[in-house]
């Protein structure tokens, strides 16, 4: 089986049974970015443990969570075949990350710089492509969170394993530049509200592929219309009297509990 299909059959299974995936994304998107992504890869890497064993039937399942930057957030093992996944999590943006694309980056300033702003060209469009297609990435399960008034959370759960941007081909390549490093930036208008954009810039926050301009749950209809990625799943969650203090005080007392029984 493909990575994407054991995920989406265990992450379906447990949202049927309990929705903790779901749960814990609606309390973890108040936490700080830096913070709440090693917490989900533990919830996901224990979710993934679980599911291996009572969804799959193997009775040991190795499921690691390494955190760090050399290995992928979580790696395990299915039927003998080392399978791993890269996890993302993004809450009160307007846009989440697909791709790093670090190793094109220096092509496209080449490509594009001392140029100015301009629609590309058909085979500058045809270049780009077939440049994206050069990046490898892993299965990558991503979330998207937005704290709503009213203590409401939208959840969205979805997925990808290609960053084939052909299916655009026939739209506008707007290319711009940006900032004061003047940077190169190439936006991709893909619904009536969203933007694929590509952007060459050195700061985590301005490289990379993203999806930008959404603001609400029809905006990622829209988006998942494209193929481009899937839907796992999604729902909106009401969080009544939610005390970010007392859960990390209630966290620490429980974790200082495992830290004793080591010794």
């Amino acid at each position: 089986m493909e990575t994407k299909e054991i995920i989406r059959k265990i992450v379906h299974e447990h949202e049927e049974k309990d929705g903790i995936l779901t749960k814990s994304l609606a309390v973890l998107s108040h936490r700080p970015f830096n913070m709440k992504g090693q917490e989900i890869e533990e919830i996901v890497g224990l979710i993934l443990f679980e599911g291996l064993r009572n969804t799959f039937g193997i009775k040991d399942p190795e499921v690691r969570v390494p955190q760090n930057k050399k290995s992928a957030d979580i790696e395990f093992k299915f039927k003998d075949e080392d399978k791993s996944l890269e996890i993302k999590s993004y809450g009160g943006a307007e846009r989440f990350q697909l791709s790093t694309l670090k190793n094109i980056l220096q092509d496209i300033r080449n490509k594009f710089n001392n140029t100015e702003a301009r629609l590309l060209s058909v085979n500058e469009k045809e270049w780009l492509i077939q440049k994206i297609k050069l990046v490898e990435i892993e299965y990558n399960l991503t979330f998207l969170s937005f704290i709503r008034p009213l203590s409401k959370v939208d959840v969205q759960i979805f997925d990808f394993d290609n960053l084939d941007i052909e299916i655009f081909k026939d739209l506008d390549f707007n290319l711009k530049i940006v900032g004061k490093e003047k940077r190169v930036e190439i936006y991709i208008k893909i619904t009536g509200n969203s933007t694929l954009e590509i952007s060459s810039g050195g700061n985590p926050l301005n490289r990379g592929m993203w999806i930008n301009k959404i603001k609400k749950p029809s905006d990622m209809d829209l988006v998942f219309e494209t193929g481009f990625i899937t839907k796992i799943h999604e729902k909106s969650i009401i969080l009544k009297d939610f005390d970010k203090n007392k859960y990390i005080f209630e966290k620490a007392k429980r974790t200082i509990e495992l830290i004793k029984e080591q010794f």
